[in-house]
């Protein structure tokens, strides 16, 4: 088949089918079909969410807000939200949902399913016309509590996705077989297979991080970075390319097309915004996106998809190729053993503003 006539319901259609048949009695007809409809129902809302954002300011105008000085990314947030909220209160299949906007689970009916999200990823990116992205995690209804609280592993998800907001508005899943990627066809209103089985190259060459947060960082983070940065004078013995989106999505996606390695450190008590990512709507839906593509996710210590969280749990990650994945985690293993070198920055050095002495 030509899989540019492949939509997103035929592709979901064949591959809930043959996971069901890989594994009977793990993925039921009911539940092939419910998730079925419940990504089908995730993907109307993107559209909604890219028609949104592709207006910018003016559709950014078109939410009500409290107060007059509100900005574009805060207003645009808030409409994402809506979105995605009235689309669970709309879906049978969607008992209730999670997102940076709700302290507990948000009841909406009585589904099988729970839907984690972040509706929108990088919404300072507004402002600037950069890019936004939109990530969710789907799990049964089980996982949560009675009170709406939620303490469960990455390993548990029956599907993760995220929409990039770009030139293009893209769609990235997975159902446990392989990561796929479809474009919105806007004349055809459905998503179309662009990217299927997508495969992280195994020796990519770029890094994805915040560097304005280096003096937070811990010691493991400051030596792996020092080093990409030193490039074919240093260990590396070759040159590596620092990119930095400031949109967890388009980080993401970048580093799974191009490889290398995406951080998100944890950062010293000091730092004025700590680098971490809630777990439930964020770390382990990209992280099960990253491994189905050939990838490794990481805290720096342990697996991402191995970290039971509460509701709005947090981590630090490394999202990238297994090879500089297990480079970070050596680098902290051997720090926690006190076998790394003691790292110095010439830019942090004794007669910098920013040395320890001298911060309030």
């Amino acid at each position: 088949m030509n899989p540019a006539q492949v939509t997103l319901s035929s592709f979901l259609a064949d591959h809930l089918a043959s996971r069901r048949a890989a594994a009977p009695g793990g993925l039921h007809a009911t539940d092939a079909a419910g998730l079925c409809t419940v990504i089908e129902a995730i993907a109307q809302a993107v559209e909604a969410i890219a028609a949104r954002i592709a207006q910018g300011a003016i559709g950014a105008a078109q939410t009500l807000l409290h107060g007059p000085t509100a900005s574009i990314h805060d207003a645009l947030s808030v409409a994402a939200n809506d979105v995605m909220t009235s689309m669970c209160e709309r879906s049978a299949e969607i008992a209730g949902m999670v997102s940076p906007f709700m302290q507990s689970v948000r009841a909406t009916s009585a589904g099988r399913y729970v839907l984690f999200a972040d509706p929108l990823d990088g919404a300072a990116n507004a402002d600037s016309n950069a890019a936004l992205g939109s990530i969710f995690s789907i799990r049964h209804a089980g996982a949560c509590t009675a009170d709406g609280g939620c303490v469960i592993t990455g390993t548990k998800q029956l599907a993760a996705g995220y929409a990039l907001y770009g030139p293009a508005t893209l769609l990235v899943i997975t159902v446990g077989r392989g990561t796929h990627g479809f474009t919105l066809c806007r004349e055809r209103g459905e998503f179309v297979l662009t990217h299927e089985a997508i495969r992280m190259p195994e020796h990519g060459v770029e890094l994805a991080i915040n560097g304005g947060n280096e003096r937070f960082w811990e010691p493991p983070v400051q030596r792996y970075v020092s080093e990409c940065r030193d490039g074919s004078a240093g260990v590396r013995q070759r040159d590596i390319d620092t990119r930095w989106i400031a949109s967890l999505v388009a980080d993401t996606h970048r580093t799974l097309l191009r490889g290398g390695l995406c951080l998100y450190p944890r950062a010293s008590r000091c730092a004025p915004r700590a680098s971490r990512q809630p777990l439930l709507y964020q770390a382990q839906a990209l992280a099960w996106l990253v491994e189905q593509a050939g990838g490794c996710a990481s805290t720096g210590r342990v697996r991402v998809l191995d970290v039971a969280a509460d509701t709005h749990g947090c981590t630090p990650m490394f999202l990238g190729t297994q090879r500089e994945v297990e480079r970070i985690e050596r680098y902290h293993r051997e720090h926690e053993r006190g076998e790394d070198a003691p790292f110095t920055s010439p830019l942090f050095n004794e007669r910098s503003l920013f040395r320890p002495e001298a911060r309030v």
